[in-house]
């Protein structure tokens, strides 16, 4: 077979390149080519195999190119090559990861080449003559009146904002197609341009200043293709305006065709049209790619989430906490609201009459700043818990609750923020064009899920450098008693709430294999050795089993031994191996572990030979989750209502970037601000929270020292807004780490509160991971088809990020901290912000 047998399959090839020789070949080619006959499959990896042979050809391109050939040296060898030839010969070694048969065929086939362009000419004018003798309907030249670009880019401005759990699906294919139309909308008639057209509906390019709004009904007239066909549409074809995208000279509308089934000889038509056509003007995919971008930085984010999603149930008036939706970073949130039985105390602390006065607030975000603190005493500990709005009753109680509660080491300090969800919203919706979304949620789940209604998310934002603020406040210890009414009752049982850890498909760093083996372990070389035996393995870690409780704690450093996997090899010795404890079960009878920091571990070695030499023959340990569907059902929930938002850092080489933020169904406080201190409209404009890169310097210093599973890093954003005199405002924006001495930084919030509009944000950075490829595959498969440039520059984009922040609004928090008696006039001043327009 040649190279052209394989055009259908050029996506794959592309995604393939660089994983040729690595270990997650396999199973990556395996979920690409799904969908090909098993010959298919075997082919297509034999070509894969072919690329990827070492290259010894020189490539002499003078005289076969337009552009200024110059040598070029690349392991002694001298090639002769444009600046074209040059980009695609470094751009397939990095690739490939060195020079090969599929670098030397991209360079030889690239569309420089004049041979190239002799034979795409003479193919051109073949089917030109072919068209021309066909008899019936005639399609349009794109040389004509028609347009076959793209929509324009309004600006060059890198920066995006990705909105979370926000698909756009369509059932069918749609055509970057610009055909003149005319359009009638009322009393109005005026004409504009198509950008795509579907069969079902269109994206329309009108003036601006329009008073068109969504919902609205038009009659268009395709004045465009009336001119080529008689199209025998009198009355026009009717759409609804869906969306509207404002621009400065332009608005873009996204419409959707209203009783389509009456003109079927027209649909007929204009299928045949775009299904003929994809290659000539090009398949929209705008839906696609913007469906890989929100997936991407999903996946990116929710694993990394310091807040905790806590779901409810409201049957008859009674609400209980059902499930919490836990991560490496906000299970410290979960284990905080366990009681001496290890039990949860969320169904006390989120009670209805609490959830009441959140719902009772006029503001579109019902939020609330939540103190807590425990005290143990027989036994057993007792949970205090009160929110801003009930300690604003009383003056002298919460001065009370304040100077006792924060004078214990379990005091914290949480920011509550009531979402209302739906079980419709479990689903993800999306899927790609002319394929059907088969997604539906197991019975069992959609019954453990038709009673949640809200989903309370909670986030630690207390330190404890921050708990001296609090306990300041004095306060008289004999009507300490005045305190239990914030005490949650040990009397009423609380229905059960279970933790379900956010689940992706393929996140883990490497693969772990079943295998029990024996396994002694020892805390110091000379003590007596534990036997135990593994449950798996990878070059990186183990899971062992204990048949009886040990005493090892999370960070001890243990010595291995494998005396049966000793017996097969004479090269490692398999004793004295070091290993860290990385997490201990409750049983404490089952620990994981990794490798210790070593300058070579024999372990990690002697596991890679191992796998490598018995891949086929060892099983991949899968997680089976109690209820399989719940993890995934629940993200979606949160992740369509979710009131945080999120900053990507990007690093390209030594520079990192903050140029996307991500944000939930409803806009943070943090984005309403952006806005407002925008100086133009036509970009989005960051420099309110980047600071002229002073964030993304200290984040890139510690993202430097960080590891994948390190412990997010705080920092404190403060804005300060000032109304002037003519109406505008005036904004400046601040971090902690800014401020040399903690008395500084008191002196400017203090100065904020009483003459200025004090806004405070926190922000959790963490390191990112790996991106689960497998959870993009089919969107990214489907827009290499027809535009493999495209889908590569989605994939970089995705794979160059290198770091995530969470963050909170801490507003209220901070005045509280600060200057209490402010607190209400300093939250009426942000509401009046808030709601001003740009």
């Amino acid at each position: 077979m040649t190279a052209t047998d394989f055009k259908e399959q050029s996506g794959i090839i592309e995604r393939m390149k660089g994983l040729i020789n690595s270990p997650e070949f396999e199973q990556t080619f395996a979920s690409l080519s799904a969908s090909l006959p098993k010959s298919k499959q075997f082919l297509l990896k034999m070509e894969l195999k072919r690329l990827a042979q070492p290259c010894n050809y020189y490539i002499d391109l003078r005289g076969h190119v337009d552009g200024d050939v110059k040598p070029f040296v690349y392991l002694g060898k001298t090639h002769h090559l444009d600046d074209t030839a040059r980009q695609i010969f470094e751009n397939g070694v990095n690739d490939y990861g060195q020079y090969t048969i599929g670098v030397y065929e991209e360079v030889m086939n690239a569309d420089n080449n004049f041979r190239v362009r002799h034979r795409k000419e003479t193919e051109e004018r073949v089917r030109n003559a072919l068209a021309q003798r066909r008899n019936g309907l005639q399609l349009p030249d794109p040389t004509n009146t028609q347009e076959n670009t793209e929509p324009e880019e309004e600006t060059n401005n890198p920066n995006k904002l990705v909105q979370f759990g926000y698909y756009i699906s369509r059932c069918e294919e749609r055509m970057n197609y610009g055909i003149e139309v005319e359009v009638r909308h009322a009393d109005q008639r005026f004409s504009a341009m198509t950008t795509d057209l579907s069969v079902g509906g269109c994206k329309l390019k009108i003036p601006a200043g329009r008073q068109i709004v969504v919902g609205d009904t038009l009659n268009l007239a395709l004045r465009g293709l009336e001119k080529e066909f008689t199209l025998n549409l009198p009355k026009g074809l009717t759409y609804q305006v869906l969306e509207v995208d404002e621009q400065d000279k332009y608005n873009y509308l996204r419409l959707k065709r209203l009783n389509p089934e009456q003109e079927g000889s027209f649909n007929q038509f204009l299928q045949s049209f775009i299904h003929g056509n994809k290659r000539r003007y090009k398949v929209n995919l705008d839906n696609t790619t913007d469906a890989v971008i929100t997936k991407g930085y999903e996946q990116y984010y929710l694993p990394r989430i310091n807040t905790l999603p806590v779901y409810l149930s409201v049957v008859d008036g009674q609400v209980s906490s059902r499930f919490c939706l836990t991560s490496d970073y906000n299970k410290s949130v979960w284990h905080y609201f366990l009681d001496e039985q290890q039990l949860s105390v969320l169904s006390h602390v989120l009670s209805a009459k609490r959830l009441k006065l959140l719902l009772s607030q006029t503001s579109t975000e019902r939020s609330s700043i939540l103190y807590c603190f425990t005290h143990a005493a027989k036994g057993k500990l007792y949970f205090y818990a009160a929110t801003d709005l009930e300690l604003a009753e009383s003056t002298a109680l919460r001065e009370m609750f304040f100077g006792f509660g924060a004078g214990k080491p379990s005091w914290r300090v949480f920011h509550l923020n009531l979402l209302k969800t739906h079980v419709s919203q479990s689903i993800n919706e999306f899927a790609i064009p002319g394929a059907v979304n088969t997604q539906k949620p197991f019975p069992l789940i959609a019954g453990m899920l038709k009673d949640m209604h809200y989903i309370a998310a909670l986030t630690e934002i207390s330190s404890a450098e921050h708990r001296r603020y609090y306990s300041a406040y004095t306060y008289q210890t004999d009507k300490l008693a005045a305190l239990n009414k914030f005490g949650l009752s040990k009397a009423l049982q609380a229905k059960p709430c279970e933790a379900i850890a956010i689940h992706y498909i393929n996140l883990r760093a490497e693969s772990r294999y079943l295998y029990k083996t024996t396994v002694l372990v020892r805390n110091k070389p000379e003590q007596a050795p534990i036997s135990s035996f593994s449950r798996d393995f990878s070059t990186g870690g183990l899971q062992i089993e204990f048949s009886q409780p040990v005493d090892f704690q999370k960070g001890d450093i243990l010595l291995f031994e494998l005396p049966d996997l000793q017996k097969i090899t004479n090269k490692h010795q398999l004793s004295g191996l070091p290993y860290e404890v990385m997490a201990v079960s409750k049983s404490r009878t089952i620990m994981n572990l990794k490798i210790a920091q070593t300058d070579y571990h024999v372990g990690k070695a002697f596991f890679q030979q191992l796998i490598q030499s018995n891949r086929s023959k060892l099983t991949v340990a899968e997680e089976t989750p109690k209820y399989p569907g719940l993890s995934d059902a629940l993200r979606n929930m949160y992740v369509k209502t979710l009131n945080n938002f999120a900053v990507f850092i990007h690093r390209k080489g030594l520079r990192h970037d903050v140029n996307v933020l991500g944000r939930g169904a409803q806009p943070n406080a943090i984005h309403k601000l952006l806005q407002l201190s925008q100086q133009s409209s036509k970009s989005l404009d960051f420099s309110l929270l980047t600071k002229e890169h002073v964030l993304t310097q200290e984040v890139a210093h510690f993202l430097k020292q960080m590891k994948r599973h390190d412990p997010s890093k705080q920092f404190e954003l403060y804005i300060r807004v000032t109304p002037l005199d003519n109406g505008q405002l005036e904004f400046s924006s601040h971090y902690d780490f800014e401020f040399k001495q903690a008395e500084d930084l008191q002196i400017f919030i203090l100065d904020a509160i009483e003459h200025h509009v004090l806004f405070s944000f926190k922000l959790y950075v963490s390191r990112t991971g790996k991106l689960d490829s497998e959870y993009i595959a089919k969107e990214i498969g489907y827009i290499s088809v027809y535009a493999i440039h495209k889908a590569k520059t989605l994939e970089e984009e995705l794979w160059h990020v290198e770091g995530v922040a969470d963050g909170v609004e801490t507003s209220a928090e901070i005045v509280a901290r600060y200057n209490a008696a402010a607190c209400t006039a300093q939250q009426q001043a942000r509401m009046a912000i808030l709601a001003r327009d740009k």
